[in-house]
């Protein structure tokens, strides 16, 4: 009886304990190799990071659910954390990211596990409207002398690509980076985490907005054949960033605008310790996020810069392992550097491109590695003003039912001075917003700024 009893106990305690994670968590339990304890997944996150689990600071799916073609591929092979050694795919990853990841005892463990593309290509509504406009985009679409796009409303600018006569090449790739298949706006919920050489942590929770004016196709009210009316100012598109946490930044808000034409960029803040907003200079772009981040206003998610301000070489392709159509979970190390520490990659003949800042301050030079298809980068190696690799970012992707992107871990590293940022959505897609909820006073009412 005894044993019956102590039987029941153990079972129950182990349903609990499984009901208790969310649904993405236990299945990666399940189905994954053996996991890092160091390693935390989605709600285990709040372990480390106070707040990660209440509000709207928690894991969960992107809009419509889970894709579950996505979320349960077949994994074909796997290097890193107990599984075969990455010196066998040296050549499928940028030389700066083989050698941190084959150094754990520095960075942390980090595994990589292969799956096949042909599944997961992309497929619907969406993606079927997107290509039809991309086919009609080889005689409507084109760059005037400064870099900008003419008649452009949606799909991928410039489908056709010729390296061998095509002196614009660079140029046309980085505007199909920029035009890929991603929905009208983007809600993100995230965690910014630091950690130094003397694996000092700290954590910033953020909620940021992203509206897109060009490249839409959910067909609203306000979406007129892919462009976004009324747009008076010519806005291409405009972002803010919210603090949550910690306290002393609680309330703050900046809002970014790009224009489509040859327009300065504008970025405004608010500021609750002086109840003011103010006008900021985006002529430092180099410059690192304020509060001691590895992104600057140019590199967050592989590459955000103006692209008029860089020239462009195309260095040919390169096939890499790529984490494009990854699954929806958000990692987090308590020993290492990185996130994102089992994804699922693909083979894939990237682009590979570089922007070389005509005017360097802090850096040289940004290299991206561009996926053939989806236009999005990965993997990206930052130099600094000597010509030395010096941040290297992972972008990680995955698909929602309707096949839009979305992101739940990013890393920026600065392997010169061992110095970390890591990024865990906890969400990320659309909500149609308006324009109008990203003016600042909607935002401050929003966040019940101070």
């Amino acid at each position: 009886m005894k044993i019956k009893t102590l039987l029941f106990c153990l079972v129950s305690s182990l349903l609990v304990c499984l009901l208790n994670l969310p649904a993405g968590a236990v299945e990666y339990r399940v189905k994954g190799m053996e996991h890092d304890p160091d390693w935390l997944v989605d709600r285990e996150i709040a372990q480390d990071i106070q707040g990660w689990d209440q509000g709207k600071l928690l894991c969960r799916a992107p809009r419509g659910g889970y894709n579950q073609i996505t979320e349960n591929q077949t994994i074909l092979g796997s290097w890193g954390y107990k599984a075969r050694p990455f010196k066998e795919i040296k050549d499928l990853m940028p030389a700066p990211h083989y050698e941190m990841y084959t150094h754990p005892e520095i960075w942390g463990t980090f595994r990589i596990n292969e799956t096949a593309w042909e599944p997961v290509k992309p497929r619907g509504h969406y993606w079927e409207t997107f290509m039809a406009q991309t086919e009609r985009n080889k005689k409507e679409v084109s760059l005037d002398e400064e870099g900008w796009l003419i008649n452009y409303r949606y799909g991928i600018p410039f489908p056709v690509i010729d390296p061998k006569n095509d002196p614009r090449v660079a140029e046309k790739l980085v505007w199909n980076y920029y035009k890929r298949f991603q929905d009208n706006d983007r809600y993100v919920p995230m965690s910014l985490s630091t950690k130094d050489r003397r694996a000092h942590s700290r954590h910033n929770l953020i909620l940021s907005k992203r509206l897109q004016m060009s490249g839409r196709l959910r067909e609203n009210e306000n979406t007129n054949n892919g462009l976004y009316t009324p747009n008076p100012t010519r806005t291409d598109f405009l972002y803010n960033v919210s603090y949550i946490a910690p306290y002393n930044l609680r309330g703050t808000i900046t809002l970014y605008y790009r224009y489509n034409y040859n327009r300065d960029d504008d970025l405004w803040i608010y500021i609750p310790s002086i109840r003011r907003v103010r006008r900021m200079s985006t002529a430092q772009h180099q410059d690192r996020y304020p509060g001691g981040l590895d992104f600057t206003f140019d590199n967050t998610e592989g590459f955000e810069g103006n692209v008029t301000r860089f020239n462009w070489t195309f260095l040919g392709r390169k096939e890499l392992l790529i984490p494009i159509i990854g699954h929806s979970h958000c990692y987090h190390t308590l020993k290492g550097y990185m996130n994102g520490n089992d994804q699922y990659y693909q083979r894939r003949n990237t682009y590979v491109i570089k922007a070389q800042y005509k005017n360097p301050v802090n850096m040289s030079e940004m290299v991206l590695y561009l996926d053939p298809i989806l236009y999005a980068a990965c993997y990206s190696v930052d130099r600094d003003i000597k010509g030395r690799d010096w941040i290297i970012q992972l972008i990680t992707q995955g698909r929602c039912k309707e096949w839009f992107y979305t992101m739940y871990n990013d890393y920026a590293i600065d392997i010169i001075r061992r110095h970390s940022t890591w990024v865990q959505f906890t969400y990320s897609g659309c909500s149609d917003f308006l324009f109008e909820d990203l003016t600042m006073t909607n935002l401050r009412k929003e966040l019940q700024s101070r």
